[in-house]
């Protein structure tokens, strides 16, 4: 007879289509950022402003979403912020002066903060403690997936359509979500009556009960010192990832000089090199620790920057340089959600992961708009990524400071 398969990998899929389809819609402007610049007569820092309101809307619904996802039952919540998600991306096809662009993409940033903190929490209910960073990971692959295929297919998309026709066919896959999260997703293991998936003998488990588990309240949270510390460390690796990711390929178009076509490639040269990194670096930190590995990311994200300046125009070491990058930017965002499981305890998980989004959405939506007016202001993006990776090497300084227990 054949084993039944758990429905922890059910829950996997379904959010691995989630992300990927949510991070295909983020980062997708980045990518037609230089094509929508010249389509609506905008500055890089207005260009950078849309993007920022994306994240304003997405940092003020992440909390909030943490904090449901804990409570209320997650099928309903996600598939509900999958249509919000749809409805947005479909009107970002219509704008034809910043405002509209800046609130249709507000739209979708409401959407879209439901498409992490509660998907990851979701799977880390499903899944012992000793398989969260192999879950995650396999997790993580499918937005570094998503934005590389983006990468590819949205050169030619512009090509034989335009940027508008991009944002309806990225509106089609968002819809698709709604039924899929509606019929596949389950709140908790106990629904199905089932422990997660990969709890070992002699290891904490999450046993069938029809009891919830007990809230930890806000305020016993806020006096935790390690919550600070990362919180601080979130907020400056989000910028210094988004201020790279947001305007690559624009520096790669409007700077260096490169077709659109071949600077788009860029994006999918961090994507496609990130599924090396979200597979195997959050399987290392089971063995190494969420702390060191996380020390590592984040300095060598930091390193990165510096090789993709040094790297100018050179097409070959400037690929090479921006690989590197995506390795190990695709690998801290699942990593720093199972520091959220391994330092707090698991009933705060969304709690925690919502509160840590306020400092990461703030360093999302500095990142666009002041890369954006330093680079009009020197007229070159060099300023821009340095300050990226100074603000890099920050978000390790705070990370190396937290205790367990503290």
């Amino acid at each position: 007879m054949t084993k039944r398969i758990h429905w922890a990998w059910i829950i996997l899929v379904a959010s691995f289509i989630t992300v990927f389809i949510n991070y295909s819609i983020r980062l997708s402007y980045g990518i037609l950022m230089p094509e929508m610049i010249v389509s609506l007569e905008i500055t890089k820092a207005e260009a950078g402003a849309i993007a920022s309101s994306f994240y304003l809307t997405y940092t003020i619904s992440s909390p909030l979403l943490g904090f449901l996802i804990d409570r209320l039952n997650a099928r309903i919540l996600i598939a509900l912020f999958s249509l919000i998600l749809a409805g947005g991306t479909f009107l970002m096809h219509k704008p034809t002066s910043l405002f509209q662009a800046c609130l249709f993409f507000a739209i979708v940033g409401v959407g879209s903060s439901a498409m992490w903190t509660p998907v990851v929490t979701l799977v880390q209910r499903w899944f012992g403690w000793q398989r969260r960073g192999m879950a995650l990971g396999i997790l993580s692959i499918s937005y570094t997936i998503g934005y590389g295929i983006m990468g590819l297919i949205i050169p030619p998309l512009v090509e034989r359509y335009d940027w508008r026709t991009c944002w309806l066919f990225l509106s089609i896959s968002a819809f698709a979500l709604v039924p899929l999260n509606g019929a596949l997703l389950r709140t908790s293991p106990r629904d199905l009556n089932l422990s997660p998936w990969g709890d070992e003998p002699g290891q904490p488990k999450e046993t069938p009960s029809s009891k919830p588990p007990a809230q930890i309240p806000y305020g016993q949270l806020l006096r935790l010192g390690n919550l600070w510390l990362v919180g601080i460390s979130y907020f400056f690796i989000g910028f210094t990832a988004y201020v790279i990711n947001t305007f690559i390929v624009t520096y790669g178009t409007m700077e260096l000089k490169f077709p659109f076509a071949q600077a788009a490639k860029l994006a999918s040269a961090i994507a496609f090199s990130g599924i090396a990194g979200a597979l195997f670096l959050p399987i290392l930190s089971d063995s190494i620790g969420r702390k060191k590995c996380l020390i590592l990311i984040n300095t060598s994200l930091t390193g990165s920057i510096g090789l993709i300046l040094l790297a100018g125009n050179q097409w070959p070491a400037l690929v090479a340089a921006v690989c590197i990058f995506g390795i190990f930017y695709a690998a801290a965002w699942p990593l720093y959600a199972a520091a959220a499981a391994d330092f707090f305890p698991r009933e705060a998980t969304g709690s925690v992961l919502g509160f840590w989004t306020i400092f990461y959405g703030l360093g999302l939506i500095l990142a666009p708009t002041l890369g954006g007016y330093i680079a009009d202001l020197t007229q070159t993006f060099f300023w821009s990524f340095l300050m990226a990776a100074a603000t890099g090497a920050l978000s390790t300084f705070f990370f190396s400071r937290i205790k367990r227990g503290g």
